[in-house]
């Protein structure tokens, strides 16, 4: 214990300038001067009118686009930001570990374990809509297992609130302000309830965690109920990334790409997305021979530079890129795939054999 000296006592109690220059003892929080305290309080004042004023601007818009003012009033009365959803983009895992790491974390065995599960539960609608859309049931349950974990994630935030946030103060407030009267147009037409909008911090919703403006363009009442379900109706929900995927340009019998052995030698300023040859051409200049028609295009790719893993990849991956611009997401994706489509085509010729 520090011994205060009993001359500094007297000058503490008897002087009322010391007694200001006195420090309180370690953990005792130091009061708000009144001028402090006034300009925080100012400072909030002004950051509030301002939200209103803002928040004012986006109903006038709204209205303009027709949504019913009944709806925006459910949807946007007391609403305020919530500082919490505005996620770093240093925090998501992407961004921190290697394109190969990556992949393996999303294409996990977890996952295809409960995509098989999945596969046996709704085989019949898988097929179904496999057949309407022209898209392998693997990638289906591929972007289903990586987007949600098969419906367990991605509905922790009320949509609405979370985009006010990010249209507020986000780093996009140009892209959430657009999402965000996406969602008040969802509201209005779908005749649903705010609380009944929930998905992720940037506003993803459903089993494959389609942001508003995707869900408005592609998103389908598969079972004829009168609504386009992504949240709790599974037919709607496959059928709406089926959707999305024809209308992106999935090429039918045409799968995303693979991995290749590049020789050492082999000149890696050839690779990248821009640039697409024939089968016929990269064998020439030394790639590995594929098995394929020799016209077929592709692009070699290099996720990790001229170290890492190579693959030769088709234009459906860049359909998987317009669902989501991460070729990491993309190559994740394709692998998961391709264990399902395995998986079909193993228990397909069992039974072939046992027929």
């Amino acid at each position: 214990m520090i011994k205060k000296h009993p001359i500094a006592l007297a000058l503490c109690t008897t002087s009322f300038l010391i007694i200001t220059a006195c420090t309180p003892a370690t953990g005792v929080a130091k009061p708000t001067a009144p001028a402090e305290k006034r300009d925080t309080e100012a400072t909030a004042d002004k950051k509030t009118s301002n939200f209103e004023q803002w928040l004012a601007a986006l109903k006038k818009e709204a209205l303009g686009r027709g949504i019913r003012r009944e709806v925006l009033q459910e949807a946007l009365e007391g609403v305020q930001p919530t500082p919490a959803v505005i996620k770093p983009r240093h925090r998501q895992a992407e961004f921190s570990l290697s394109k190969a790491e990556y992949v393996q974390r999303l294409a996990s065995e977890r996952r295809f374990r409960d995509g098989m599960k999945q596969m046996a539960q709704h085989r019949a609608l898988l097929r179904k809509v496999s057949r309407v859309y022209g898209v392998p049931e693997g990638y289906l349950l591929a972007l289903w297992a990586i987007e949600s974990d098969f419906g367990q994630g991605g509905g922790r935030h009320p949509v609405i609130e979370a985009l006010v946030t990010q249209a507020w103060q986000s780093q996009r407030q140009g892209f959430f302000r657009k999402q965000l009267l996406a969602a008040l147009t969802i509201l209005d037409r779908e005749k649903m309830r705010s609380n009944e909008l929930r998905g992720s911090w940037a506003g993803a919703m459903g089993h494959f965690q389609f942001i508003p403006t995707t869900y408005l363009d592609y998103a389908v009442d598969f079972n004829h109920d009168g609504h386009r379900n992504i949240w709790t109706d599974v037919e709607d929900a496959l059928a709406s990334a089926a959707s999305y995927l024809a209308r992106a340009g999935w090429q039918k019998n045409l799968g995303w790409g693979w991995r290749i052995e590049m020789p050492g030698d082999f000149d890696p300023s050839l690779a990248g997305l821009d640039r697409k040859k024939s089968l016929s051409d990269w064998r020439r200049l030394g790639l590995p021979q594929e098995s394929g028609p020799g016209d077929l295009k592709a692009s070699l790719i290099l996720p990790d530079g001229p170290e890492g893993q190579a693959f030769l990849v088709t234009d459906n991956l860049r359909v998987l890129m317009r669902w989501n611009r991460s070729l990491a997401f993309a190559l994740a994706v394709g692998h998961l795939a391709d264990r399902f489509e395995d998986a079909l085509r193993t228990a397909a010729a069992q039974k072939s054999v046992a027929e």
